[in-house]
C-alpha cells in the first residue's frame, strides 16, 4: 500500500491517501509523481460540485520537467464518495474557457453529495485515492476550514 498526504498549513489538514493503484494505474503515477516532487499548487473550495476542494493544475502550473500524459478513465465517476481523491484529466482545446493546454485537476470530496457537474456539462474523473478512516474526520473538519478561509496551497507528500 502506497500512501501520499495532501497538506495544508492554515487549516491545519495533512490528510493520509492510500493510493488505488489497481483500480486507477496511471492517475496513481500522476499523483505519485506529484507526492515525490512535493508539489504544490492554489485550491479552492469548488463551487458546482458539492464537498470538494478543488486544486486546479493546468499542464503550465505542474513542476518542471515533469510529464503531461493524457489520464485515461480508469475507475471513473461522476458521483465521488466522502473521503474520495479524484483525477480529472480535460485534452487540450477539449473544454471551453481553460487554459491553453492540458488541464488536471484534483478533487478532494470530504462528504456526501459529491457530483462532478459543471458549467459546460457532466464530467467523469478517476477515484484514485482514499483517505485513510482514521484521518478522515480530521480531514473533514479542516476542508470545512478551508471553505470558511477562502484559496490555499495544497501541497502533495508521500508518506
Amino acid at each position: 500500500m502506497r500512501l501520499i498526504t495532501l497538506n495544508e498549513p492554515v487549516s491545519g489538514l495533512s490528510a493520509r491517501c492510500e493510493l488505488l493503484e489497481a483500480a486507477a494505474p496511471q492517475s496513481c503515477a500522476f499523483l505519485w509523481d506529484l507526492a515525490e516532487r512535493k508539489a504544490g499548487f492554489e485550491a479552492m473550495h469548488a463551487i458546482w460540485t458539492g464537498p470538494e476542494i478543488s486544486v486546479p493544475m493546468p499542464a503550465s502550473t505542474l513542476p518542471a520537467g515533469m510529464a503531461t500524459p493524457p489520464i485515461p478513465f480508469e475507475n471513473a465517476t461522476s458521483y465521488p464518495d466522502t473521503g474520495d481523491i479524484v483525477l480529472a484529466y480535460l485534452a487540450a482545446g477539449s473544454t471551453k474557457g481553460l487554459p491553453p493546454g492540458e488541464f488536471y485537476d484534483i478533487g478532494l470530496f470530504y462528504g456526501p453529495g459529491g457530483r462532478l457537474l459543471m458549467p459546460f456539462g457532466w464530467i467523469q474523473a478517476n477515484v484514485c485515492a482514499r483517505i485513510l478512516p482514521e484521518d478522515l474526520a480530521k480531514a473533514q473538519a479542516d476542508c470545512r476550514t478551508i471553505r470558511r478561509n477562502g484559496a490555499c496551497t495544497i501541497t502533495l507528500a508521500t508518506a
